[in-house]
This record gives structure tokens, sequence and C-alpha cells, in this order.
């Protein structure tokens, strides 16, 4: 009777390993359906072109950035504080049109705003 029990036991164990993999695997997935996607968009910045990388989504029909990467030519020290306050701007909002040039960065804030909005029309 013994050697019985040891079969279910044993078979129950396989059991829950395969529902543990199967439920580990439904959650892979439905993260990667969830996820929001990268979209690129250019710009002409001051001296050279902006290029974004923005990771976003429509969500109950409403955009929302997740996250925003770029590359630049311009002077660092002028264009990456006037793009790290847009990009600040832009997740709070999660919209392009109350993005507006920065002080001391015209050109960088306009060919940075060029860029988001190209990559955002885009998105699904």
């Amino acid at each position: 009777m013994d050697s019985k029990i040891d079969v279910n036991v044993e078979k129950i164990r396989k059991y829950c390993v395969i529902a543990f993999i199967a439920v580990g695997l439904a959650a892979l997935v439905m993260e990667k359906i969830n996820a929001p996607e990268v979209y690129e968009g250019q710009g002409e910045g001051f001296s050279d072109t902006i290029v974004v990388q923005v990771a976003a989504k429509k969500e109950n029909g409403k955009l929302k950035v997740y996250d925003v990467k770029y590359q630049h030519g311009d002077t660092d020290e002028i264009a990456t504080p006037a793009i790290e306050e847009l990009i600040a701007k832009l997740k709070e909002t999660h919209d392009a049109s109350t993005l507006d040039t920065v002080s001391g960065a015209s050109y960088t804030s306009e060919g940075f705003i060029e860029a988001v909005n190209d990559a955002l029309s885009k998105v699904k």
C-alpha cells in the first residue's frame, strides 16, 4: 500500500511542476503582450539630428509614455539639461503638445519635440 501512495505523491509532484511551468510561461506571455513598444523618431537640433526612442502604448485609448532615450550631437552642457526637462514633462503629461522650448536651448528643444512627435505618430 505504501508504494501506491508513493506513486500518487510522485504524480502529484509532476503535475504541480507542470502547472508551475505553465503559469510561469503564461505570465511571461502576458507581460510581453502588455509591454510598451519602442518607437523611433528624428528631429533637427542645433548642430545635428536628434534621435529618440520612445517606449509608449495606448491604454484605453490614451497614450502612455513609459521611457525616452535619446542621442544628440548638440552642445552637451546645454542640450542634455533641456532634453531631460522635456522628458520629465512628457512622462508627467503623456502629451507631446504640452512640450515647449526650453530657454537657452531653443533649437535643441524644437528638434527634440520634432523627434518625439515623429516617434509618437507611429504609435498604434
